[in-house]
C-alpha cells in the first residue's frame, strides 16, 4: 500500500492516479479509528467524484458514519472475537462494540462487507458467535481470512487446523462470503474442493482444482463495481 500522511498528498495521489477505485485502510489509533481520517475526509468526497472509494474506517461516531455516507461506496469492517481484541489487538473492547461500530455505518447508509480473520487468537478458532451475530444484520457479502505465520511478529510460528478451518466455513455457508488475500495458500485446493467459489488471488493449484474459474479483477469485499 501506498504511505498517505495528510489531505493534500491525497489529492496528489487521486491527480495522478489512473485506476477506476481504492482502497483507504490505515494505520488506527490505540482506540481502533482510522488515523486523521478527520483531517483528510473532505478530501475523500472530493476523490469519490472520479474514483470507487473503499474505506476501512475502524471506529468511528455516528457524525463520521455520516460524513462518510458522502466519502465512500463501501466500508469494511473487522468483527474479531473478544479474546482476540482482548489477547491479540490489546483494546478495552468487545465483540459488541464491534457490532455496534458496523451498526452505526449501515444506518447511515453506507453498505458494508465485514470481515472475519478464522484464529486471530493466536490460531485458536473462536469466531463462531461472530457468524451467529452477523444473521442478525442484511449483509450482502462476508469475507473471510485465515490467520497465517508472519516473520518478526508474535505469529511468526502461528498455526489453524486444516479442519477447524473448513468447519468453520461448512458453519458460514448461509452467507455469500469470499476468502480473502490474507491466508495461507496451503488450504487453497482444499477449500475449493470444499464448495467455495471466490477466492481472492488463488494459487495455481487452486484454479487448475476448480471446474470454472471466472476472473473478477476488483476487491473480493466488493459484490460488484
Amino acid at each position: 500500500m501506498i504511505k498517505i500522511k495528510n489531505g493534500q498528498e491525497l489529492l496528489k495521489f487521486g491527480e495522478k492516479f489512473k485506476g477506476y477505485g481504492m482502497l483507504i485502510s490505515g494505520g488506527f489509533d490505540r482506540e481502533g479509528g482510522l488515523i486523521n481520517l478527520d483531517k483528510m475526509i473532505e478530501v475523500i468526497k472530493k476523490l469519490r467524484e472520479k474514483f470507487f472509494i473503499a474505506i476501512h474506517p475502524g471506529f468511528v461516531d455516528e457524525k463520521m458514519a455520516n460524513e462518510l455516507y458522502e466519502a465512500c461506496d463501501i466500508a469494511f469492517v473487522d468483527l474479531p472475537s473478544d479474546n482476540a481484541i482482548k489477547n491479540v489487538l490489546n483494546m478495552e473492547k468487545s465483540s459488541t462494540d464491534y457490532f455496534m461500530n458496523m451498526a452505526r455505518l449501515i444506518d447511515a447508509g453506507i453498505e458494508v462487507t465485514p470481515h472475519i480473520t478464522i484464529g486471530l487468537n493466536y490460531g485458536k478458532v473462536e469466531e463462531w458467535k461472530i457468524i451467529d451475530d452477523l444473521k442478525n444484520y442484511k449483509i450482502r457479502k462476508v469475507v473471510i481470512n485465515i490467520i497465517m505465520p508472519t516473520p518478526k511478529t508474535p505469529f511468526e510460528n502461528v498455526k489453524v487446523k486444516k479442519d477447524d478451518v473448513l468447519n468453520f466455513i461448512d458453519y458460514s455457508k448461509n452467507f455469500n462470503f469470499s476468502i480473502g488475500c490474507m491466508r495461507p495458500r496451503k488450504f487453497d485446493v482444499d477449500l475449493v474442493k470444499h464448495g467455495v467459489k471466490e477466492i481472492a488471488v488463488p494459487s495455481k493449484k487452486a484454479m487448475e482444482t476448480a471446474k470454472k474459474v471466472e476472473i473478477r479483477n476488483f476487491c473480493c469485499g466488493l459484490q460488484k463495481i
